[in-house]
């Protein structure tokens, strides 16, 4: 049942961070069915990819301090927020990727710590190497906020 509610986020996931990067046009065309109020939300994918993950989190069973949670949806919006081309002169989603990942850092440290490094690893592979192989951008960005929460399942394996 664990990896069928990580499947949901990861859908929902996947549907706010594409939402998040289309213009307001692609948005009504793309998006006409969901909500107004969802549609109209500045911050679906900085915000609301965090809180597909952190929801992840308690269904994966991380138990780590309230506020640990708290800071890592503020380190995810930051890194939700930038693919890393003023650093590297373009858009780098390996490195977009890997801070995602690591912006669970808080929760690491009461969780485990070997399977959310493990996770911003994969994250910039699933990141990068999808955006390197997928040229269309819905679809490049439905697949980079679908690997958001779903990798989550790593703390399973470990």
């Amino acid at each position: 049942m664990t990896i069928v509610f990580l499947l949901l986020l990861s859908c929902i996931s996947a549907i706010l961070y594409r939402m998040g990067g289309c213009s307001p046009e692609a948005l009504h065309e793309e998006w006409g069915w969901v909500p107004k109020l969802i549609r109209n939300f500045k911050k679906k994918r900085d915000l609301g990819c965090g809180l597909m993950v952190i929801a992840g989190c308690f269904i994966v069973g991380l138990q780590a301090p309230w506020w640990t949670y708290v800071l890592a949806v503020g380190l995810m919006w930051a890194s939700l927020s930038t693919y890393w081309d003023f650093m590297f002169g373009y858009d780098n989603h390996w490195f977009h990727g890997f801070v995602i990942g690591a912006s669970m850092l808080p929760v690491m440290f009461y969780a485990e710590p070997i399977a959310l490094v493990i996770r911003a690893l994969a994250l910039a592979i699933l990141m990068g190497g999808y955006s390197k192989i997928v040229t269309n951008a819905t679809w490049e960005e439905l697949g980079r906020g679908f690997v958001m929460p779903i990798t989550l399942g790593l703390v399973l394996c470990v």
